[in-house]
């Protein structure tokens, strides 16, 4: 059996402690895939500044997520920094932080786009993900099953972003998300069963990054979970 790479998201294990987040992953032989997070802003210039000094051999994968939102910088900084990220590095991106997209093509393919949930008023389907790829033609996908799943149950539009986005899938979050957009702690039965559903149209190789709320204790459970959700 092919397994996919496979991990989590630093800021699920420890939220602002990425070095924390790092320790708890590099020395499970599991787990071969790593998304550093700043999602909070503060947390940007910080992680940035220690890339260089972080040792991540162990992980066949490395994706950066950037802030959900932005107030301290102003949209060219924000992608200046961005932009210093190491080049084979997705960086993963809410589509609503955009609101120059000329300022972000220099990030070229490494751009990548994540689909959102029912707080946001882009990104949610795939008419929306179409207007935003029209618009930042280079970029990559990072489909989100727990925001597909929160805006429709039956995960037919996961599935159409995979038919129809499927050249430009990057990476997978995987988590189960609640009605106010929240990652929960584990991955409960009804939405394993609808992520099982979604699992034959991925390419073999996507790499599935969790970001499941779990405690150091619960990590190798969820991530047997998710391995057997989408075994290849």
């Amino acid at each position: 059996m092919r397994l996919r790479p496979i991990g989590f998201s630093s800021g699920a294990l420890a939220k602002s402690d990425y070095r924390r987040g790092i320790e708890l992953q590099q020395s499970n032989e599991d787990i071969t895939a790593i998304e550093l997070s700043a999602l909070r802003e503060p947390e940007l210039k910080p992680l940035l500044s220690a890339i260089s000094q972080l040792t991540l051999d162990h992980f066949q994968y490395v994706s950066f997520h950037a802030p959900s939102r932005f107030a301290e910088f102003d949209e060219t900084e924000l992608v200046s920094l961005l932009n210093s990220i190491p080049g084979s590095w997705p960086i993963i991106v809410h589509p609503d932080l955009i609101r120059d997209p000329e300022l972000w093509a220099i990030l070229g393919g490494r751009l990548c786009l994540e689909n959102m949930d029912m707080r946001k008023r882009i990104g949610r389907t795939v008419g929306e993900m179409q207007l935003i790829f029209w618009q930042m033609p280079e970029a990559g996908f990072c489909l989100d099953l727990g925001h597909a799943r929160q805006i429709d149950p039956t995960m037919s539009i996961a599935i159409e972003m995979i038919r129809i986005f499927g050249g430009r899938l990057r990476q997978l979050h995987v988590s189960e998300v609640g009605t106010f957009g929240e990652h929960r702690s584990r991955i409960g039965f009804l939405a394993q069963e609808a992520f099982r559903k979604v699992a034959r149209y991925l390419p073999s190789d996507v790499p599935l990054i969790l970001e499941s709320l779990v405690a150091e204790h619960e990590i190798d459970a969820e991530l047997g979970v998710v391995r057997d959700l989408f075994a290849a």
